[in-house]
């Protein structure tokens, strides 16, 4: 099969991976396919059909099916990770109301990410391939993840004495599970729609419980 896309790509010194036109449009394809079809019933070569390059392309970049998997889910959780890091930033930076602040934190999340589409279909991808890929697991036990980011936040609320917080990662770990663990189990990881308000009310008593049991004695 001939590349649609020009091979100027290919040029010595170029990064492999998702750099330029034809990784852009691999790593794009890749995505869909992998999220619609999951890992096993997906092949390169309908990857590089939907992508519009040759599997020699595919190969000469990524190595194979694998490595293309894993820095599709890599890419597409950085990518997510951003926006939960920017609503972190926006909610958290400076909190002045801790049960206000987190409140709106949390349901600036449940909005943005966790109602996604896209995200919603990665965490079930993820979920069902995780045993079979040690990397992914791997991956989730990095500092940069969202977990990490909230629990440096109640890490800075508990030196400033407004939580007592003596374990920010347990602390972060609770938080989620009162809200978006609340929000994922009732609908499913979005299998279920709810309504605005229920996904509100969920976030709303969920901070609530974390912050009275969090509450410096």
């Amino acid at each position: 099969m001939t590349d649609v896309l020009s091979d100027r790509d290919e040029r010595p010194g170029r990064r492999a991976g998702g750099t330029g036109p034809k990784g852009e449009a691999i790593s794009s394809a890749a995505r869909r396919l992998f999220l619609r079809d999951g890992y096993e019933r997906t092949s390169v070569d309908a990857i590089a059909a939907e992508a519009g390059v040759s599997k020699r392309t595919i190969y000469n970049r990524y190595g194979d099916k694998e490595n293309l998997f894993l820095s599709v889910l890599k890419e597409s959780s950085s990518t997510m990770l951003t926006v939960f890091d920017r609503i972190a930033e926006a909610h958290l930076a400076d909190i002045t109301d801790v049960q206000q602040d987190l409140t709106e934190f949390a349901r600036d999340v449940a909005f943005s990410l966790i109602r996604s589409p896209e995200r919603i279909e990665l965490i079930r991808l993820m979920m069902s391939e995780a045993p079979y890929f040690p990397a992914l697991l791997r991956e989730q036990m990095r500092p940069q993840t969202m977990t990490g980011i909230i629990s440096r936040a109640l890490a800075r609320l508990g030196d400033a004495g407004l939580l007592r917080i003596t374990d920010p990662t347990e602390a972060a770990d609770h938080l989620s599970a009162l809200t978006f663990g609340q929000i994922n189990n009732k609908t499913w990881f979005g299998a279920i729609q709810v309504s605005d308000a229920d996904v509100d009310r969920m976030v709303t008593a969920g901070v609530a419980t974390f912050v009275r049991a969090y509450r410096p004695s």
